[in-house]
């Protein structure tokens, strides 16, 4: 499966979900705030990111952002209420609390795409 890293800042709440997606077959590897996160996309590959919104302010977008300018696909999960013109971050977004078998669609769903893309790679002609 997938190597995911988890960022949020509740530590009860990282262990939590870091558990139920390593039972799902993951590889998890677990951060408390944008700092240590930075440090693993610096060291490590990923192949997903899931971060709480927040993050101490805005500090979970901006790591939802990095990652997506990498190409490192993004599951945004918070536990605030929010009005959609105010979402900074696209979809997938996961409300807080979720069902686990929600954030394993969302993730088998990315799974699906990623193989699909490496799969399809469109022939360049010669001219």
């Amino acid at each position: 499966m997938a190597r995911i890293l988890l960022t949020e800042p509740d530590r009860a709440i990282r262990e939590f979900i870091g558990g139920i997606l390593t039972e799902f077959g993951h590889d998890v590897v677990a951060c408390e705030n944008i700092v240590e996160a930075e440090v693993w996309l610096a060291t490590s590959p990923i192949d997903v990111l899931v971060t709480d919104l927040v993050l101490r302010g805005e500090q979970g977008v901006m790591l939802s952002r990095s990652c997506s300018a990498l190409g490192i696909p993004t599951v945004t999960l918070t536990g605030r209420d929010f009005l959609p013109d105010q979402m900074c971050r696209p979809p997938p977004l996961l409300e807080k609390p979720f069902r686990f078998s929600d954030l394993q669609r969302v993730l088998n769903a990315i799974d699906t795409a990623q193989s699909a893309a490496a799969v399809y790679r469109p022939a360049i002609s010669a001219a």
